[in-house]
């Protein structure tokens, strides 16, 4: 039994022995790892090169045109309608002045005749009335006595009365022609029709929409101004209005008719209406815009003297951009920005004329970090 344990023991201390001198020989012969510096990347970054000078600033809106004037058509007066122009539909056109359509005036006629007889009848009454006045004065001389006649005496209310007719009678027979002339609907003006509500031997009803007619001569829009841009539009300004049809550009110019007085909320911005002037070089077609037609506009706005003008995507938060040095180091900077666009900020101090502005946008930028310039680096 010793020997066994005795054994046991001296196999395993000879295991452990060659093990050790195992890992004493690995450790011995294993290869050194060579040691390097951990390469530092400097980041690599887009600059625009910013310039002082005066700025003349573009004011870009949109909108949608519509027509200065439109109205609902109807007619004054009751009865069968005789007459409709072919052109009373959709798309159809008008002059000022011309007839649109004609209600039957047999009954207005007749009205007329009859006004015109009660007329004749009032001033016949008023002629003998001043007849029996003066013949009254006379007879009063013969028989009273030197007092003086009363109205009643000479007459008097009655050809008040007499004359009060003879108005009556002249205002119902005006009334009697005005109503002819209302049997035919004109167009109040240059207009083209919308839409048309009723034909040939219809009933017109006064008062009841019959169509709607829109003023095919003047055009506007409703272009909406930051409050910044609004205030330095200049007065009297032509605006030029840009629309694409069918992958060609239409151009127009229009001036400002006049001001929205309210501000949209929302965004903050106020509005002003521009008409539009015909531009022959666009054809018969596109003379004017039609109305609904989506179109651009830009204006020349304010001039600004001596700013930097700055791509609004290199600031960061509200007023600050990041530069980069001479030694091609990170600066960061505030801005004093005396206008701003949708693309540009006009900055009168804290960058000046010449120096590199980062359009890049670092993960971590840190002040006094070293950057590269796309475009400086060496060729490989």
């Amino acid at each position: 039994m010793k020997k066994v344990i005795v054994s046991s023991f001296i196999f395993i201390l000879i295991c452990v022995v060659v093990t050790g001198l195992v890992m004493a020989y690995l450790e011995k012969t294993k290869p050194i790892a060579e040691k390097r510096d951990a390469e530092v990347v400097t980041p690599l970054v887009e600059v625009v090169t910013v310039q002082r000078r005066d700025a003349q600033l573009a004011l870009r809106s949109e909108g949608v045109v519509s027509t200065l004037r439109e109205t609902d058509l109807a007619v004054e007066v009751t009865g069968r309608v005789v007459f409709v122009d072919e052109r009373f539909e959709a798309g159809g056109s008008f002059k000022a002045g011309e007839i649109i359509l004609t209600v039957d005036d047999t009954n207005y006629r007749a009205a007329k005749a009859q006004a015109q007889a009660a007329l004749a009848d009032a001033r016949l009454n008023q002629e003998q009335e001043i007849a029996r006045g003066a013949q009254a004065a006379r007879d009063w001389e013969k028989i009273g006595g030197g007092e003086v006649a009363s109205d009643l005496v000479l007459r008097k209310p009655f050809l008040e009365s007499a004359k009060a007719r003879v108005v009556s009678a002249q205002a119902a027979l005006d009334k009697a022609l005005e109503d002819i002339l209302r049997t035919s609907l004109r167009a109040p003006f240059d207009c083209r029709v919308r839409s048309a509500n009723l034909d040939l031997g219809a009933i017109a009803v006064p008062g009841s929409p019959i169509g709607q007619v829109y003023d095919n001569s003047k055009y506007i829009v409703r272009l909406p101004f930051s409050l910044d841009d609004y205030a330095s539009l200049p007065k009297d300004v032509e605006i030029k209005l840009f629309s694409e049809v069918g992958g060609q550009q239409y151009e127009w110019v229009a001036t400002v008719l006049w001001e929205d007085g309210d501000l949209d909320r929302a965004t903050l911005s106020a509005y002003v209406i521009a008409e539009f002037y015909p531009n022959v070089n666009n054809g018969k077609r596109f003379l004017l815009p039609p109305a609904g037609m989506f179109v651009k506009a830009e204006v020349s706005g304010a001039a600004l003297k001596q700013v930097v003008a700055v791509p609004r995507s290199a600031v960061r938060g509200r007023n600050e951009i990041a530069v980069i040095n001479e030694r091609n180091q990170l600066e960061f900077r505030t801005l004093e920005i005396v206008r701003s666009t949708a693309g540009m900020v006009y900055v009168k101090s804290g960058v000046e004329d010449g120096e590199r502005v980062i359009m890049t946008k670092l993960e971590l930028p840190v002040e006094g970090m070293s950057l590269k310039v796309v475009g400086d680096e060496p060729e490989s």
